[in-house]
């Protein structure tokens, strides 16, 4: 078992590496223009790809024992901890200068997610948090709001895009969720829409579709900002997520159960 000193020195080494690329990003976003389409509505970046590389090599060499789980370039290592790296979440989002990409680290044991990192690069935005330790944003502690009203609050809901067959099934979601918050949001990127519930900016987040690297970061980011994370569907396939102040969480899974 790792221990906690081994634990925090990769939690600042990864910190310096996310804010490394996420210099490398703002410095090279003419990269967005070379596109290649790998399914439907699922882009990669010559930006994604070497800013996964420059991670990974990054961390690597101070942890060669790690394996590693990244986007672009799948698994490696044989270690039983790992790193879980999506470059550019948001890749839509980077390719149309649109602010909200982000980049995610997160680091597993055998305990789960032991920290998450979310850097927002064109917003100087760093959300991390620590195991047992709280989240953060910039440095200091967030949390999710549990005081205002529902009816008041904004909710980050995002339609399948690359599931076009479930979009029937998710307005219908979509529809019960109208009647419980004041108004709604997709901001394209799984990781910031988690640090936004983290943060206390909006109350719920909810999408379907998405893999371990788009969420592992930011599910640690809303735990240990008081919130709640709930996995209701997980596999090789896709994930489907609902993560809320503790609060809503009731609320929240009715508008999705019907």
């Amino acid at each position: 078992m790792m221990d906690r000193a081994a634990l925090h020195e990769r939690y600042e080494k990864a910190r310096k590496a996310v804010r490394e690329a996420s210099l490398f990003l703002l410095s090279h976003e003419n990269l967005r223009s070379s596109i290649t389409a790998k399914a439907e509505n699922d882009y990669v970046t010559a930006a994604d790809r070497e800013c996964e590389r420059l991670l990974i090599s990054s961390l690597s060499r101070s942890f060669p024992e790690d394996s590693f789980l990244g986007e672009e370039s799948g698994e490696s290592g044989e270690g039983s901890s790992r790193w879980i790296i999506d470059p550019i979440d948001g890749t839509v989002d980077f390719m149309a200068s649109f602010p909200d990409y982000t980049i995610s680290v997160a680091f597993e044991d055998e305990d789960g997610i032991a920290f998450g990192i979310v850097m927002v690069p064109r917003q100087d935005e760093e959300f991390h948090a620590f195991r047992g330790e709280g989240a953060f944003l910039n440095g200091r502690r967030i949390h999710t709001d549990e005081t205002t009203p529902l009816g008041e609050t904004l909710a980050i809901l995002v339609p399948p895009h690359r599931h076009h067959h479930l979009l029937h099934e998710y307005m219908e979601r979509m529809e019960r969720f109208y009647y419980t918050v004041s108004d709604m949001r997709s901001l394209g990127s799984a990781a910031i829409s988690l640090c936004y519930v983290a943060s206390g900016r909006v109350s719920m987040y909810y999408e379907l579709g998405l893999h371990i690297y788009d969420c592992a970061a930011g599910m640690i980011i809303v735990r240990e900002a008081g919130g709640k994370v709930t996995l209701l569907a997980e596999d090789d396939s896709w994930i489907e997520i609902a993560a809320s102040s503790a609060c809503a969480h009731e609320a929240m899974m009715e508008c999705i159960n019907g």
